[in-house]
């Protein structure tokens, strides 16, 4: 399980890495690009290697979302840690800023063929990202509450 979790956090590392550390990488001044912690509304996603959190969840997304979907990954720390912040406009993938346990600054990349809004530098080509289901706009999940210790009947069925 660990190693699952390991191994898919070096892709996406691998694929934002390009050279480039960004202290402060470029995302939009918009509130679902600024979490710190994880809100309360958060969905639970069921991956190989455990559990991340993603919020916003599907049913808040709208076709043409503008804005930041952020993933956290649920381990034994008694706290989520912040792993990604995928950036969306017009409901396509712009950007995604990764951070990992042990980088002293996050990791941007911008995906191929997509053009920058004006006063944002470029990042590095993200690669083989472009089908994966963790970077969708639409990552199915479970509500936070299934990740508790009763976990209510919503959480027997399929992921919404």
């Amino acid at each position: 399980m660990k190693r699952m979790k390991v191994a898919a956090l070096a892709m996406i590392a691998l694929a934002c890495a390009g050279g480039a550390r960004a202290t402060q990488p470029g995302l939009p001044d918009l509130p679902s690009c600024a979490h710190v912690s994880v809100p309360e509304n958060a969905g639970v996603v069921a991956t190989p290697g455990g559990f991340m959190l993603a919020h916003p969840r599907n049913a808040d997304l709208p076709d043409d979302y503008t804005g930041c979907k952020t993933l956290w990954v649920m381990d034994l720390d008694p706290e989520p840690w912040h792993w990604a912040t995928l950036w969306f406009r017009d409901g396509r993938l712009q950007r995604v800023v990764s951070t990992s346990r042990d980088a002293s600054a996050p990791h941007a990349c911008d995906m191929p063929g997509m053009a920058l809004p004006e006063g944002f530098a470029p990042a590095p080509v993200c690669e083989g990202l472009d089908d994966h289901p963790w970077v969708a706009l639409r990552l199915p999940s479970w509500p936070r509450a299934c990740a508790g210790d009763v976990p209510p009947a919503v959480c027997e069925g399929e992921p919404e």
